[in-house]
Formats: C-alpha cells, structure tokens, sequence
C-alpha cells in the first residue's frame, strides 16, 4: 500500500475498525431481520458488501479505503448472528449442534483459506487493490445464492391447538397444498412483516439477554478465544519475517495449520456435541436438558492451554516454527469448537430470543477483539512471546472455569429467568 503512503499503525486500522463494524452491525440487522424478515435484510446487507467491496478496490486515498473497510464490516456483519438463528429455525434440537458445527466450519476455513491464497496473491502481484477485486467477485456470487436460494424462515408458531383422535385425509391435503410455496414466490425481496412489536424495542432487546448469566458466559469464551486468535495471527505476521525469515508464501501456507484445526474443531463441536447430547439423555432415560452439550468441551478445554503455550514458548524460545504454527492450529480448532457449542447451548436454552443473543454475543466478542488488537504489540513488547503465552492460558483457564456453574446452576437459572421481560 506504499501508492497510499500509510505506515503500520494505519495499516492495522485496516484490520481493527472492520473488526468491530462486523461485531456491532449486528445491533442494527438482527432486530431489523425480527421485523422485516431475514430475507430481506440479508439481500440488502450483502448488497452493500457488495459495493463496499467495490468502493475498496477503488479507493484513491486512505481514509476512502478505511471508510470502505467500516462499511464492509458491517454489510458482512448480518451472517455472523442470523447464521445461528437461521438454524434454529430450520433444524430440530438433536440437529442444532451438527448444523451451526458446520456453520462455524464454513466462516473459520473460509478466514484460514483466505490467508493462504492471501500470501499467494501478495507474492504474485503487488498491487493490494486484487485482494478487493477478489472480494468483489465472491461476494457477488454469494448475493446471487442468497437471491436465488435463501428463503425467509421467520414465522408464526400457532397458539392453539385442536385435540381429537385423529385428522381427515382431506385436512392432510390441504396441510401439504398450503405448505408448497412455488419458488419464484420465495424469490419475493419481502414476505414477512411484524405488525405486533416495535422496531425500537427490537433494537432495545438484545441487551435485555444480558439478564441471562448463559449470554454473558457465551460471551466470555467466544470472545476470549477469538481474541487470543487475533493476537496471534497479528504478532505471527511480524515475528514468522523476523525470527524464522518467512515470505508472504510461507506465512500463507502456514494457515493450512487453521485449516486442520477448523475441521477437527467444527467436528468436535457439530456432531460430536449431538451425539454427546444424545447418549447423556439416554443415559438419563430420555430426560433432556441443554446443559448436556457443555460436556462436550471437555476436549476443547484441556487442548486450548497446550495451544498456548505452544505457541507463546514456540516464539518466544525460538523453538521450530510448526511448534508456534500447531500451537496456533490447536488454538484455531479450539475456537471453532467452542463457541459451536456454545452458541448451540445458549439457543437451546432461550430459543424464542435466538437472534437477540446471538447479536450480543457476536458483538462482545467483535468488541473484545477490537480492543485486544491494540495491546497486542505493547504487550509483546513489553513481555515477550512466552510470558504472554502463560497470561493468555491464565485468563482463558478462569473464564472456561466457569462453565462448572453453568452446568450446575444452568437448570435453576433458566427457571428464574422465565420471570424476566424480554
């Protein structure tokens, strides 16, 4: 970016700012969705991805690019919560845990990926506006799929129930002729309209879930891990130059470390998770409740400090490079597992308010993310890799700590907090 003349400080805004527009975007689309549709509200917000994609690889001068960049943090920022609510609304309980496991896998291989053909690109053209150009042609093919593909999923559950012995044939016919919508009117931009709430207490809610001590603990653990993958990925792409003479090809084939953990750790916390759920609630003579998938982080729990500390003395004691990159790999898995399940375990704990906790979540652990990027230098600096290693594997064993209360207390707290107004 040397035609822009920004140092790295700039660069890094870049970077910081679409991080957070991506978290709190969400404050704005998820209650918008409630109202208007999900639908309609993913068309408009990938359209101006689209554009914003475009208006960045045009970009004259810096604060026209970073402005780009905000804006494409929060048109992309709508699929980070309605991805998870999406599910909820489609999927049965036991197929929850598998579907927003593959969710995860999709948004974390497709960052990982992005890496590596990001060092293939900087090393074959340096002209950093194709990275923008390459944005613009994915993103209009997912606008296409979301146009042709992506039907509206909000609706009305019915309040009242008729009982008898059974259903006349002709009922069931007229069920399944309702129920066929032809596809080019699914095509339709809007189809779902809430004239029941107000828009403004739509966007007031999703801090009202803050009441739920399974939000704010959601919150802790996706954020830590996501936080601890930026300060990775940041100080990687300064220390893997200087310390073992990495170019931009070897810092990008470093990301097939992410790969393999985002497909081990998607597994770990789709399927793996339903079948844990399903052989705890057989165990327990078919009594179900969401606290049984927190038993799956088990393995997410005790691999997340090895990662670590892998990573901090890797660095920080100039072990070989795949100590830092497996260590980065296994921290990588552990973020994809982990809030997999979490998200999971918080929608089936408060399904009618899907989106709403989703939004916070997403916007916590954006903001976290945000802030951490700034210390990520000075506290290198000032501590050294292996020292800030041993912190990071502190913080993030007291808040995963709190998981045991929330298995114990989850069931109590649930019954309590049916009091509150949401």
């Amino acid at each position: 970016m040397t035609d822009l003349n920004i140092n790295l400080s700039q660069a890094g805004y870049l970077i910081t700012l679409n991080i957070l527009s991506l978290g709190v975007g969400n404050l704005f689309w998820v209650p918008l969705s409630l109202k208007i549709g999900k639908r309609p509200v993913l068309l408009w917000s990938t359209a101006i991805f689209l554009a914003s994609s475009i208006w960045a690889a045009e970009a004259k001068d810096y604060a026209s690019l970073l402005g780009a960049r905000v804006v494409q943090g929060f048109g992309a920022s709508s699929s980070e919560a309605l991805g998870p609510a999406i599910v909820a609304d489609l999927y049965f309980l036991h197929e929850r845990g598998a579907m927003v496991g593959f969710y995860t896998f999709m948004i974390a291989v497709g960052s990982a990926l992005g890496g590596v053909f990001g060092g293939y690109v900087a090393n074959a053209n340096s002209d950093w506006r194709w990275v923008f150009h390459m944005d613009t042609i994915l993103v209009g093919a997912v606008f296409l799929f979301t146009a042709l593909f992506q039907a509206e999923t909000n609706f009305t559950r019915p309040q009242e129930y008729e009982t008898g012995q059974g259903v006349e044939a002709s009922e069931i016919q007229a069920i399944r002729a309702n129920s066929r919508s032809s596809w080019l009117k699914s095509l339709a931009v809007t189809g779902w309209y809430d004239k029941t709430v107000s828009i403004w207490w739509l966007w007031w809610r999703p801090f009202l879930t803050l009441q739920y001590p399974s939000v704010i603990w959601g919150s802790l653990t996706y954020g830590v891990t996501l936080g601890w993958i930026v300060l990775q990925q940041t100080a990687n792409a300064s220390a893997l130059p200087v310390l073992y003479g990495y170019n931009a090809v070897n810092i990008g084939n470093s990301y097939w470390t992410y790969v393999i953990g985002a497909t081990l750790g998607c597994i770990a916390g789709g399927p793996i998770s339903d079948y844990v759920v399903a052989l705890v609630a057989k165990r327990r003579k078919g009594y179900f409740k969401p606290e049984f998938r927190l038993w799956a982080l088990i393995p997410a729990y005790v691999l997340g400090p090895v990662g670590l500390l892998m990573w901090g003395f890797g660095l920080g004691r100039r072990l070989n490079p795949m100590v830092a990159l497996v260590g980065s790999g296994i921290s990588y898995g552990v973020l994809c597992a982990v809030p997999a399940i979490g998200m999971t375990y918080v929608v089936d704990s408060h399904r009618p308010v899907s989106g709403e906790t989703m939004t916070v979540l997403t916007a916590f652990k954006n903001t976290f993310a945000f802030a951490l990027s700034f210390a990520v230098t000075p506290w290198i600096e000032k501590d050294g890799y292996a020292k800030v290693g041993g912190w990071k594997t502190l913080i993030e064993g007291v808040i995963f700590a709190t998981t045991i209360p929330m298995y114990i207390y989850g069931e109590r707290i649930r019954r309590w907090s049916v009091k509150l107004t949401i």
